[in-house]
């Protein structure tokens, strides 16, 4: 079965540099980027929140761990 590959949009995000640094830091110790570590705190939160609709089988959100 061949997976369907999201579309993906640009967010731009203005933070205090400190914050830049402890999210740079959370991402390297979950081997991930910061983009993947934001993206998936978001989904998290949406679906805890019943802000995400419930996915259909055979296709899920991405927030998996990436590289940079």
């Amino acid at each position: 079965m061949v997976e369907k590959r999201l579309k993906t949009a640009t967010l731009n995000l203005r933070i205090v540099p400190e914050l830049k640094r402890a999210a740079e830091q959370a991402a390297d110790a979950d081997n991930r980027s910061v983009t993947s570590l934001i993206e998936k705190l978001l989904i998290d939160y949406l679906k805890t929140h019943d802000y995400l609709p419930v996915p259909r089988p055979g296709v899920r959100f991405r927030g998996g761990k990436g590289k940079r």
